[in-house]
């Protein structure tokens, strides 16, 4: 029984490695990749055929002085288009955490910096959304 938890163990440590090198950066520390699929493109003819979907799960990184505020699920998916990946059109389904206080007021906590993750104003990660304006020549 040791040995099985052990390999799975190692088994989440390696999809958590390889995710990093996937997602864009700083997402792992925030964010738990719960599941993936890979569906046929729904703008059939243009350049992909398939779309991969990465959802992701905002982790429990409340700050300190917060323990007792209660986790109540997640709010609504926002979905991310980033860089394809191996010829698949990428797109990431995003939950963040809703929060109760003890008073039942719903909180919610800004994510720092690194983990903002979607250039303002679009629904690209800031990676593909600079790309695409130097591709552009702006």
């Amino acid at each position: 029984m040791l040995t099985f938890a052990v390999m799975e163990q190692e088994k989440i440590d390696f999809y958590k490695g390889l995710a990093i090198y996937i997602l864009p950066e700083g997402v792992t520390n925030y964010f738990d990749v719960v599941d993936f699929n890979e569906q046929p493109a729904k703008d059939h003819g243009k350049l992909y055929k398939t779309e991969l979907h990465i959802y992701l799960d905002e982790k429990d990184n409340r700050p300190e002085g917060f323990d007792g505020i209660k986790s109540n699920g997640f709010g609504e998916e926002r979905m991310i288009y980033d860089f394809p990946v191996r010829n698949r059109k990428t797109i990431l389904h995003v939950r963040r955490r809703r929060w109760l206080t003890a008073d039942g007021k719903s909180v919610s906590f800004p994510l720092e910096e690194a983990a903002k993750i979607v250039c303002e104003g679009t629904s690209y990660s800031k990676e593909l959304a600079l790309f695409l304006k130097r591709a552009d020549g702006q």
